[in-house]
């Protein structure tokens, strides 16, 4: 008995010990992922983009565009917080703790000395200032035309300074190991860094084309072909909804419908949007967006949800 005992200690630290190693192992993998320093295109655009000889309305112009996307497209403060100070994501010691950066020019900001080109990197390019890996999901806005994100950048630089400094990024276990092991996990590895932008987006009208502009944005939910099923993941993430045109997505649906579910939160059925659709922020695109997305939705395969 005494020598099984003896065994089965010497099997327990057995275990413990490649559990060491491989956590160190993980540890180191994720950390050289993370710390990768990528070599971005030096982007340059105006802030704000020039209108004309009148300065003062080319900037009220562009703070009140860039103002429009972020409430209704691109939803910063989902993550930042609705003073854009920051906020907390996650913060559980088995996953890590997350954290969305304070884009004010208040204390504890990461964007105040930011250059238009520091700005592409951040958002289009999911890059920290110096090219290292963000945990920003850049993915979604990487089409965003140099002319877009100047206007939000206008708008984020009219905003009241806000004093918080939420500290870094640090991975628990489960970021640690999903981080070393799956390298689309970090959005800069999923990016072309030397790919131009479109200096201007396509023209404001319910068209196809202004539509899979916009539709970007819902592709980090929804999957690269739309269909939704489960995020990978995410544990607490709902079943996402398929958007193409599949007898298990919008097939039976029609413009009207899919209007009012963005509007007022209703699906065809009549049941309600889940709490995790930002139904209330896409609702505040103008019509011309709506009909827009819905135009271009119509044009995509029809694809079995979850088939993402």
């Amino acid at each position: 008995m005494k020598k099984l005992l003896q065994i089965l200690g010497w099997l327990v630290v057995g275990i413990v010990g490649i559990a060491i190693l491989a956590y160190g192992v993980a540890w180191w993998m994720a950390g050289s992922r993370y710390d990768k320093q990528w070599l971005a295109h030096d982007a340059k655009f105006p802030i704000p983009f020039p209108l004309g000889e009148d300065e003062t309305v080319s900037l009220a112009r562009a703070i009140a565009n860039g103002q429009h996307l972020v409430e209704s497209r691109v939803g910063c403060t989902g993550c930042h917080d609705k003073d854009f100070g920051g906020g907390v994501i996650i913060d559980e010691p088995i996953l890590g703790r997350w954290v969305a950066p304070n884009l004010t020019t208040g204390s504890g900001s990461v964007t105040r000395e930011y250059t238009a080109s520091d700005w592409d990197h951040a958002v289009r390019h999911g890059l920290r200032k110096g090219g290292r890996s963000s945990s920003m999901p850049a993915i979604e806005f990487a089409n965003l035309s140099d002319h877009e994100l100047s206007d939000i950048v206008a708008y984020i630089r009219s905003l009241a300074p806000v004093d918080r400094d939420l500290g870094l990024v640090k991975f628990g276990p489960v970021f640690t190991f999903v981080m070393a092991f799956d390298s689309s996990a970090l959005v800069a590895f999923n990016v072309d860094h030397q790919k131009a932008h479109a200096v201007e987006p396509p023209e404001s009208a319910p068209t196809a084309a202004y539509g899979e502009h916009i539709v970007q944005v819902c592709r980090g939910c929804h999957g690269a072909n739309l269909s939704g099923g489960k995020i990978q993941g995410d544990p607490n993430m709902p079943i996402v909804a398929n958007l193409t045109p599949h007898e298990t997505g919008l097939k039976d649906w029609t413009e009207a419908d899919f209007i009012r579910a963005l509007r007022e939160g209703k699906r065809k059925d009549g049941r309600e949007l889940s709490g995790y659709m930002p139904w209330k922020a896409y609702g505040q695109m103008s019509d011309a967006e709506l009909k827009a997305i819905w135009a271009y939705l119509q044009t995509v395969p029809a694809v079995e949800k979850g088939k993402r």
